[in-house]
C-alpha cells in the first residue's frame, strides 16, 4: 500500500521550496539509482536506516535527517524495507536562504542535516509525534514551518536560475547579462549560492526534463524527436549524457523503467548495486 500526499507551495517560501511531502510504502527495488535532479532535498526518515553506495561499492548509513544537494551524479542506496519519510522539496538556491554555505557544502553529497541546519533534533522529535498515515497534515506543517524560517533567496541567482530554467540551452553570458552582471562575477556568486556551476545546473535541467518527457508519451520513446526538443543535436550527443548521468544508454534505461512508469523515472528501482561489466561497483562517468 503507499500513502503519499504532497503540498506545493505558494508566495513567498516558494523560492526556497517547492513542496513537502509525505510518503509511506514498500521499496520497488532493493536498491534505486537516483538520476541527477535540478533541486535539492532535505528527508527526515522514520523508518530503518537508508544505506548510500559510493562508487568504490563501499556503503554507508545514512542519518535519520539528512540532505542531498544539487548533484551532478547518480546515486545509488538501499532502501528499508518500508520507506516512510517526510520530505521538503528545496529550490537550487533555497537550501543557502535557509542557511548559508549549506548549498555549496551539500553540493554533490548526502550529509547529516544536523551540520547544516540548526534545531534538526526538535524538527525530528515533533515529526516523530505527529507523523500519521491517517492525517499527514501535521507532519507537512512541520516541514513547511522550517522552510519559511529561511531569509530571502539571493534574488540576483534566483532570476539566472529562472531564466536557465526557461531555457537550459541559454549561454551564461547571456544570462549574466540579463541580470546585470559580467560571466565571471554571476558563476562565482552562482557556485556560491548553489554549489555548482551554471552550466552544470543547466544541464541537469535539461536531462532531467529530457527523462520527463521520455514517459510523457505512454508509449515506445521517439528518440530522435525527444532529443531534438530537449536540445541534443544528435543521437550521439543523448548517448553521451544518459551514459553520464544515468550510467545507461537509453534503450538500457527505458527497458529497466518501463515495467514501473513514470513514478520510477528518476528513482529507478534495482535488485542489485550496479555493477560495470568486469564486474566491479558501476561509477558514474
Amino acid at each position: 500500500m503507499v500513502i503519499f500526499e504532497e503540498r506545493f507551495l505558494t508566495g513567498r517560501v516558494a523560492t526556497v521550496a517547492s513542496r513537502v511531502w509525505f510518503l509511506e510504502t514498500e521499496p520497488l527495488g532493493a536498491y534505486e539509482k537516483i538520476l541527477p535532479l535540478p533541486f535539492a532535498h532535505l528527508i527526515v526518515n522514520l523508518s530503518d536506516p537508508y544505506r548510500l553506495f559510493r562508487s568504490d561499492g563501499t556503503a554507508t548509513v545514512v542519518a535519520d535527517a539528512f540532505v542531498s544537494g544539487l548533484q551532478s551524479d547518480y546515486l545509488v542506496i538501499e532502501s528499508p524495507p518500508q520507506i516512510r519519510h517526510v520530505g521538503l522539496e528545496l529550490a537550487p538556491a533555497g537550501l543557502h536562504a535557509l542557511a548559508p554555505g549549506a548549498g555549496v557544502s551539500a553540493a554533490g553529497r548526502v550529509q547529516d542535516a544536523r551540520a547544516l541546519l540548526t534545531g534538526i533534533d526538535e524538527v525530528v522529535e515533533r515529526l516523530g509525534a505527529v507523523a500519521d498515515v491517517a492525517d499527514p497534515a501535521p507532519a507537512l506543517d512541520v516541514l513547511e514551518a522550517l522552510a519559511r524560517t529561511a531569509e530571502p533567496v539571493d534574488e540576483l541567482v534566483a532570476s539566472g536560475l529562472s531564466l536557465l530554467g526557461q531555457d537550459p540551452e541559454t549561454t551564461v553570458t547571456a544570462v549574466a547579462e540579463a541580470v546585470g552582471s559580467s560571466p565571471a562575477a554571476f558563476i562565482a556568486r552562482f557556485r556560491g549560492v548553489t554549489g555548482v556551476t551554471p552550466k552544470q545546473h543547466a544541464q541537469v535541467v535539461r536531462f532531467h526534463r529530457f527523462v520527463s518527457a521520455v514517459h510523457e508519451s505512454g508509449g515506445a520513446p521517439d528518440w530522435a524527436a525527444l532529443a531534438v526538443a530537449a536540445g541534443y543535436y544528435d543521437q550521439p550527443h543523448v548517448i553521451r549524457a544518459f551514459r553520464r548521468f544515468s550510467g545507461w544508454t537509453p534503450t538500457e534505461y527505458y527497458r529497466l523503467v518501463a515495467e514501473h512508469g513514470p513514478m520510477a523515472a528518476h528513482f529507478v528501482p534495482l535488485d542489485q548495486v550496479p555493477t560495470t561489466a568486469a564486474g566491479e561497483p558501476q561509477a558514474p562517468s
